[in-house]
């Protein structure tokens, strides 16, 4: 598995666990490094993903929910919901990373951690958050 979609499980799995303990970001992290044997060179984008996440909380929920229309936010799974949290803070904050890119790996990490149909939801509204961002970036 390539480094930076080992970041992004990590970073799942520590937003996940910030949503079920509700925890300050950093004693999550601190904990998470404390009981898992992660690499260094792993770290920093982890760091980068679940502190940017959490930062932009808010606009990234909205999007999120803007996207989703039949779906609140509180009835996705947390899985889900945590994967589709890191790409969208990715595609809208992250340049140097092309979206196309951030989509496809949260759908190869929602095929590997979510159900069978997941990945399909994951990719619809992450592509539709895409299109949006770069019509309005092109603007």
């Amino acid at each position: 598995m390539p480094s930076r979609r080992k970041s992004r499980v990590i970073a799942m799995q520590i937003l996940y666990q910030i949503q079920l303990t509700a925890e300050p970001i950093q004693v999550v992290i601190e904990k998470f490094w404390q009981s898992q044997d992660i690499s260094a060179e792993l770290r920093p984008f982890t760091v980068q993903l679940v502190q940017g996440t959490a930062s932009n909380l808010e606009t990234i929920d909205a999007e999120l929910q803007a996207t989703s229309k039949n779906w609140r936010l509180h009835r996705m799974p947390v899985v889900d919901l945590s994967i589709l949290r890191i790409a969208t803070y990715e595609i809208l904050y992250i340049n140097e990373i092309d979206p196309v890119i951030s989509i496809n790996e949260a759908v190869e990490i929602a095929k590997s951690y979510s159900t069978s149909n997941s990945p399909k939801f994951i990719n619809g509204i992450l592509d539709n958050i895409r299109k949006k961002h770069q019509e309005s970036s092109s603007s």
